[in-house]
């Protein structure tokens, strides 16, 4: 098991990369916005990932952007903006030799509330011709992506807002399943999960096989506010016993964010 925290363009540089490996990091997961920025702050943060890699050895993954891309959009321009999205996120981890790339299968909207509803609200997901349609573009579209990038893996997040409609352990086996592709799995994202009233059990027990990735970070049940661990009513001990039960190799990537990461160290003390 190995364990990152975030990388992000214009908020982090090399120094921070190294004050966080100094702290017992093994890696970064890098946030790919190339679309959103100027193109040399792009170019400046892909020489910092390819420096962070050289020089200290760090390992990557990427995540894909979310809040405005859309692969089951009913527009077709839309939804070809979005696949291209996803492919470039592509291109860049294997620029900066990373073994996994996470995506959300639907849109997120920036500013959507978060809070309670979450885990009373129930979208309609069998209802309606095009809640149907748009979950067969994102079925072709992740199979186009995996057939695409054979060498990476694909991580499929499990979401967290009312208009996203794979949330639940359910709808993640439902989705991988109808993917059917060997390089196509599961991010575990536990705060998500929490907030949807869903234990982070009942995901291992589900997707055992098909769980890659995981977001670890701690929340109060009600929002998803992507605290550091303990303040918050997440069992991430439990949860990491769990994983290392099931042997689980992977990443598990703190997402949240410390100004200063020598502070990841005391975290890291308490999970290995």
């Amino acid at each position: 098991m190995r364990f990152f925290t975030w990388f992000r363009p214009e908020q982090h540089d090399f120094g921070y990369a190294e004050r966080a490996i100094k702290a017992g990091l093994d890696g970064f997961e890098a946030l790919y916005r190339e679309s959103y920025l100027e193109p040399e702050v792009h170019e400046e943060y892909l020489r910092n990932l390819q420096r962070i890699k050289r020089e200290l050895g760090a390992s990557f993954t990427v995540h894909a952007p979310s809040h405005d891309v859309n692969l089951g959009s009913l527009n077709s321009r839309t939804r070809q903006a979005a696949f291209d999205e996803i492919k470039a996120s592509i291109d860049f981890a294997r620029s900066i030799g990373a073994s996994v790339v996470v995506v959300h299968p639907v849109l997120g909207i920036l500013g959507m509330p978060e809070g309670k509803w979450s885990n009373e609200y129930t979208p309609p997901k069998r209802e309606g011709e095009n809640i149907d349609q748009q979950e067969a573009y994102v079925v072709r579209a992740v199979k186009d992506l995996a057939d695409y990038a054979p060498d990476v893996m694909l991580c499929l997040e499990n979401l967290v807002y009312p208009h996203e409609i794979y949330r639940s352990p359910e709808d993640m086996v439902e989705l991988i399943r109808k993917v059917n592709r060997t390089n196509v799995g599961v991010t575990l994202d536990v705060g998500h999960a929490i907030v949807c009233g869903h234990k982070s059990l009942d995901f291992l027990n589900l997707l055992q096989d098909d769980i890659f990735h995981v977001h670890l970070h701690d929340n109060d049940g009600v929002v998803d506010q992507h605290r550091p661990l303990g303040q918050g009513i997440v069992d991430y001990v439990g949860l990491l016993h769990s994983l290392r039960d099931m042997d689980y190799q992977g990443v598990v990537h703190f997402e949240f964010l410390l100004d200063d990461p020598s502070g990841y160290r005391t975290f890291l003390q308490q999970v290995r």
